[in-house]
Formats: C-alpha cells, sequence, structure tokens
C-alpha cells in the first residue's frame, strides 16, 4: 500500500478544507434560521467526509494488521497490484462539473446570505 502515500495528503488536505467550510457554513446558516442551506451544505460536508474517512482507515490500515486483513478481505478483495486502466478524462470531466456545481451552490448561497 505505499503507492498511496503521495496522494492521501492531498486528499487529506483539500478533504478536511472543504468538510470545515461546509461545517462552518451550516453553524453560520443555524444561526441565521436559514434551512435550506443547513441541507446542502450538511450534504456537502458529509460527501467531503467520506474520502476524507477513507484516506484515515488507509493510512490506519498501513499501521495496523488487523486493519490490513480487513482492507485486504472487503476494500481491496486481494489485489495486489495497482490500476492499469483510468479513463483520466470521464474522471477530470467529473470533477471539473462537480466543481462547479459546488462553486456556483457556495456563490449563490453567499449572494442569498449578504443580500
Amino acid at each position: 500500500m505505499p503507492y498511496r502515500k503521495t496522494s492521501q495528503w492531498i486528499v487529506v488536505g483539500v478533504s478536511t478544507l472543504i468538510t470545515l467550510f461546509c461545517l462552518y457554513i451550516v453553524l453560520l446558516s443555524t444561526r441565521a434560521g436559514d434551512t435550506k442551506s443547513i441541507w446542502i451544505f450538511a450534504a456537502f460536508a458529509f460527501l467531503f467526509a467520506i474520502p476524507l474517512f477513507a484516506t484515515i482507515f488507509h493510512f490506519l490500515a498501513d499501521r495496523n494488521a488487523t486493519l490490513a486483513k480487513l482492507h485486504e478481505e472487503h476494500i481491496s478483495l486481494g489485489q495486489k497490484h495497482k490500476t492499469t486502466f483510468i479513463p483520466h478524462w470521464f474522471v477530470i470531466t467529473g470533477v471539473i462539473v462537480i466543481g462547479l456545481i459546488i462553486l456556483y451552490t457556495i456563490i449563490k448561497w453567499l449572494f442569498i446570505y449578504f443580500a
């Protein structure tokens, strides 16, 4: 599992920042009484917390024999090699579309909140 080390720190950093930002917006929306923003940003926080928790699990699985066995049996299904084919154009297109949707939602919320 050592081939994931460099990308894991990027995932942890980005996921943590986005999750904390969404949770902060949930806190502000709760104080303002805006229930629509609470649900959308709570969903975004949960969405970005999933890769964060998965990456933390991978960190722990590298150091713990029990978690490594659990990872091998149920998550990687015994796969011993890296993935050989990744459709990069499809993944990047999805990331760009999701990023634009999140950016639009944040900007729209900011205009509504400060209007």
